[in-house]
């Protein structure tokens, strides 16, 4: 990623910015309602690699290619109908990722229990905008 944002930087416009978004390392959690969580989502190949994400961004900023103007934390979030919709999201769109039973057994009572709830996967993603910093690439 230090590759990348090296390019990037090359690519920069003198006052342009540059705006990396990418989750954090928080697991997702699996969430019923407006304050029920019920699990989390297993996936460290996924938590590695926002971590080395995060690495490559103080990396370059501790470097003085990017200066760093700003950061925000938000939470991103998918809702599905039912346990098996948001099963199959997860399987298709991250590789490593796997709810355990115990999550899914009580996600499933909690959906039962309040049938009118949301069901939602919430991630915790991080937006950092970043400027062309003093030095050179």
């Amino acid at each position: 990623m230090v590759d990348a944002l090296l390019r990037a930087r090359r690519l920069l416009r003198p006052n342009g910015c540059l705006v990396d978004v990418h989750p954090t390392v928080e697991s997702a959690h699996v969430e019923v309602g407006l304050d029920l969580c019920t699990g989390d989502l297993h996936a460290e190949d996924a938590r590695r690699r926002h971590a080395a994400a995060d690495a490559a961004l103080a990396a370059i900023v501790a470097r003085g290619v990017f200066t760093k103007e700003g950061t925000q934390e938000f939470s991103f979030q998918r809702y599905a109908d039912t346990v098996e919709e948001l099963w199959e999201y997860v399987a298709e769109k991250w590789t490593d990722a796997h709810f355990d039973e115990a999550t899914l057994n009580s996600t499933r009572d909690a959906l039962h229990a309040h049938p009118t709830a949301s069901l939602r996967l919430r991630e915790q993603a991080r937006v950092t905008t970043l400027r062309p910093g003093v030095a050179s690439v």
